[in-house]
């Protein structure tokens, strides 16, 4: 489907191109202007996704941190005995860690609405938040962003054109070990 569309565009241009150089005179120099046509218009149709992408990018940069300010110790329903986080051998063992986990916080997004940034894509800013379940407590929060791709991009013509960024601490999921760190049994 994607090939087909950039067939076409091709096809189009080199319509276009041909049309526009009709009273040049010299074949040559008819061959060239046309050869050129083709790479020109997709540099320009291209131009919003690649200043968007260095856009993207400059915003990305500053959003590589996770703010937090406070933790929520827990013992052996997360955790092992030894400290290590519980994967859970079974369906049934992850959908019990899940739960708790759940229990203990809750995800926050403030507003609930992302933030438009002006740019030459549509870039969104979300404030990421997360919230002890038990008193209220703000445990952390970041900054994420996310954008969709230029106007071909958008068209349908070179596939599925989302990005997004966050800090590295919540996409490798570890977030979650430094907001409820292991509290061994003799602690408590």
């Amino acid at each position: 489907m994607y090939l087909l569309g950039i067939l076409i565009w091709v096809a189009v241009v080199v319509l276009l191109a041909r049309l526009a150089v009709r009273r040049v005179k010299n074949v040559a120099l008819r061959a060239v202007l046309v050869t050129l046509a083709v790479p020109l218009s997709f540099a320009l149709a291209l131009a919003d996704e690649i200043i968007g992408k260095f856009q993207f990018d400059r915003l990305c940069e500053g959003a590589k941190e996770v703010k937090i300010y406070a933790t929520h110790p827990v013992g052996e329903e997360l955790y092992t005995p030894e400290g290590k986080w519980r994967e859970g051998a079974t369906f049934e063992d992850r959908n019990r860690l899940d739960k708790i986990y759940n229990s203990l916080i809750k995800y926050g997004e403030h507003p609930q609405f992302p933030e438009l940034i002006p740019a030459a894509v549509p870039i969104w800013k979300y404030q990421q938040r997360i919230y002890d379940n038990t008193d209220g407590r703000l445990l952390a929060e970041w900054t994420k962003f996310g954008r969709s791709g230029g106007w071909i991009a958008r068209k349908g013509l070179l596939g599925e054109a989302s990005h997004q960024c966050e800090p590295l601490l919540v996409d490798q999921g570890k977030l979650k070990y430094q907001i409820l760190p292991f509290l061994p049994k003799e602690s408590k």
